[in-house]
């Protein structure tokens, strides 16, 4: 979308600085350049000359424009969140000289849609299929193994180096949201499934070098048979093919559906909320809490053992 520079420039201004001081990551950018762009065009039909000029009046019309159009509320709430960011920070910067989002309002409540696990014990017997001696083999074991046994964001399985692993402690340092940082654990299955395609990976990394086909990246733990890093897109069909193709018709099994089963089955074992938020990397509590909705189970034996009357 072609803007004016003085409608164009001062998202660009934005972007960078939340870049650096808030850690966007780049698909989260671009979400923003694209809703800041569209409201930028809408006030340009109501004649308006920059962002200065933008009222509430106007955003209130942008958003029942928004509704009228019939956006879900899920995206008219992340639209206005990401004006209301950005108007805060024209104030930060003496751009504007007050807040024209003031007052306006998010939008109808979402409902969260909670998320979807597997049974531990079906989760457990698929990953365990995955035994074979090939190099694929060892690979694919080795990602689910920590995908599931660390809790780990795909993006986090794809970005790990081979520095970052640890096996004689038996933990990963793990580059999280926002360029946060964390060390998170894993168990010996994990360990065991590493170790098989570290050595798979040598022998792969060797041929390549003697092909002169070596990728310049090689020193991504998980790579392709061409030695690239693998890709989310990768990860997701490798679930798909090793998971989801064996559960009942209606299940989901993707990359995301092994970290929630991983939080799930912790709290289900008595950890301690706080705990778990930690090992996901979340910056809050309160999205770790939506896990309590889904381990009704665990809840109800807490319940039975620890009540004096259950």
């Amino acid at each position: 979308m072609n803007l004016p520079a003085a409608w164009a420039d001062p998202i660009e201004r934005f972007l960078e600085a939340m870049v650096y001081m808030a850690g966007l990551t780049p698909a989260t950018c671009e979400a923003y350049r694209r809703d800041l762009s569209r409201l930028a065009a809408f006030a340009r039909t109501r004649n308006l000359p920059d962002w200065t000029a933008v009222g509430t009046a106007d955003l209130k019309a942008w958003v029942l424009s928004l509704r009228a159009d019939g956006y879900a509320d899920g995206t008219v709430r992340r639209r206005v969140v990401a004006a209301r960011r950005f108007f805060l920070w024209l104030l930060d910067e003496n751009v504007i000289g007050r807040l024209p989002t003031d007052g306006l309002i998010l939008g109808r409540a979402v409902r969260r849609r909670l998320p979807r696990t597997i049974p531990e014990r079906t989760l457990c017997a698929l990953i365990e299929a995955v035994d074979g001696d090939g190099r694929d083999d060892r690979r694919d074991r080795a990602m689910l193994e920590l995908l599931y046994g660390s809790g780990l964001r795909v993006t986090e399985l794809c970005t790990l180096r081979l520095q970052d692993v640890d096996l004689g402690a038996m933990r990963l340092h793990v580059r999280g949201k926002g360029r946060k940082e964390r060390v998170v654990p894993f168990g010996p299955p994990a360990k065991a499934a590493a170790e098989l395609w570290l050595k798979a990976r040598a022998a792969l990394i060797a041929g390549l070098r003697r092909e002169g086909e070596l990728s310049d990246r090689s020193a991504a733990l998980f790579i392709t048979d061409r030695g690239r890093p693998f890709t989310r897109s990768a990860v997701a069909a490798m679930v798909h093919a090793r998971i989801h193709a064996f559960l009942p018709e209606g299940s989901e099994a993707t990359p995301h559906t092994l970290r929630h089963s991983f939080a799930t089955h912790l709290l289900d074992h008595g950890a301690p909320l706080l705990d778990i938020r930690d090992l996901l990397g979340h910056a809050s509590v309160e999205t770790t809490g939506i896990y309590t909705h889904t381990s009704a189970a665990g809840l109800r034996e807490t319940f039975r053992k620890c009540f004096p009357r259950g």
